[in-house]
């Protein structure tokens, strides 16, 4: 697998279902929907979409108040660079897949698109996946299963598995091979969702 991107994140809560991570200060939050992954230090790679982002104080209990309309970002960081000290961006990711560094005959990896047997350590970084990575969390469309019988709860399920189609898509290039793995996508989705065409064709109508 290739060198992910630099770390955006830093783990500060973990299970093997999900992690949470607190983005650093000079770094893009990660887009709902998007692959996140997670080296551990045996080597594992644990492959995370994420679900939810929110903003807020250090403190517990204390909530920002408005500065007024006089006061832009750039003039924040000038006057009072102590107030963004006092705030801080997290993300949510659940957990899909891991890779343990195994590879197939032909040097692919084998991405496992189920739970890791063990969750990421506190203070893991968290980067995000590149479109090869991303590609890999294809068929047999398993991370789609667990989305749509296993979603996160405080989460709209099928905003998150258009995001997920979305970035595959992508991943693949978009063109003929993403319209060919949004196909193939959409089938193994229909089948998770009991032929609800209309459910699906609402998730779809959302990729594109």
């Amino acid at each position: 697998m290739p060198d992910p991107s630099p770390p955006v994140a830093e783990v500060i809560a973990s299970s093997t279902r999900e992690i949470v991570a607190e983005v650093y200060p000079d770094a893009d939050v990660p887009a709902f929907g998007s692959w996140v992954e997670v080296e551990t230090e045996d080597g594992t790679v644990l492959y995370g979409l994420v679900s939810h982002a929110e903003t807020g104080s250090v403190e517990p209990g204390r909530q920002a108040v408005a500065l007024g309309a006089d006061y832009d970002r750039d003039r924040i960081r000038r006057e009072m660079p102590q107030i963004l000290e006092l705030v801080r961006t997290t993300a949510r990711a659940q957990i899909l897949a891991y890779w343990d560094g195994q590879t197939r005959r032909d040097g692919r990896p084998v991405v496992r698109q189920t739970l890791p047997p063990r969750p990421a350590a506190l203070h893991d970084r968290v980067s995000l996946c590149g479109p090869q990575a991303i590609a890999a969390l294809a068929a047999p469309f398993d991370v789609l299963r667990t989305l749509a019988r296993h979603p996160d709860p405080a989460v709209p399920a099928d905003d998150l598995l258009a995001a997920a189609l979305r970035n595959l898509v992508a991943a693949h290039g978009g063109g003929a091979d993403g319209d060919t793995i949004l196909v193939e996508a959409g089938r193994a989705l229909a089948r998770l969702l009991d032929d609800d065409h209309e459910r699906l064709q609402s998730i779809l109508r959302r990729v594109e």
